[in-house]
């Protein structure tokens, strides 16, 4: 089984959050931006400044750790672990344009976009917790690590 380690960045501007939509003509699902760690970043606050730029065109400083995910994908022999940092701040457009030129799994992104809470919970999102539990961390002002368990 291989391993693949993705890291995300939860950009929240008052009660929305910058969302990427997946789409690959079957299925289509909503994700914080973030993707797969890779040897040139050295650690995944670096991924998170990298795939954010590369997904939505923002340059952003990284944040707490908030969510650790994981879970398995039999079908493709795949076990995943997945860490959300919250970012706290970003310069820049939200824009597609940097995917130009990148792999197919990441031309798989037809748009970026801030969604409310509302907006969210009308769409698939993965993680599902994103729909509710952060909001609540938030309203807290809780940034202690959870983890979403596996599935």
């Amino acid at each position: 089984m291989r391993h693949r380690i993705r890291a995300a960045g939860l950009l929240i501007d008052q009660d929305r959050i910058l969302m990427v939509n997946e789409n690959d003509g079957e299925w289509s699902y909503w994700v914080p931006p973030g993707g797969g760690f890779e040897d040139k970043d050295g650690n995944t606050r670096n991924t998170v400044k990298r795939e954010v730029w590369e997904e939505t065109g923002l340059s952003v400083t990284v944040g707490e750790l908030l969510f650790v995910r994981e879970f398995c994908e039999i079908s493709r022999g795949i076990y995943h672990f997945e860490q959300f940092y919250m970012v706290d701040h970003w310069q820049g457009e939200v824009s597609l344009k940097n995917l130009e030129g990148l792999d197919e799994e990441v031309r798989s992104i037809s748009q970026a976009r801030w969604l409310t809470q509302r907006e969210l919970a009308d769409v698939e999102v993965f993680p599902p917790q994103l729909k509710d539990m952060l909001w609540g961390k938030l309203d807290r002002h809780d940034l202690s690590i959870v983890h979403l368990g596996y599935s």
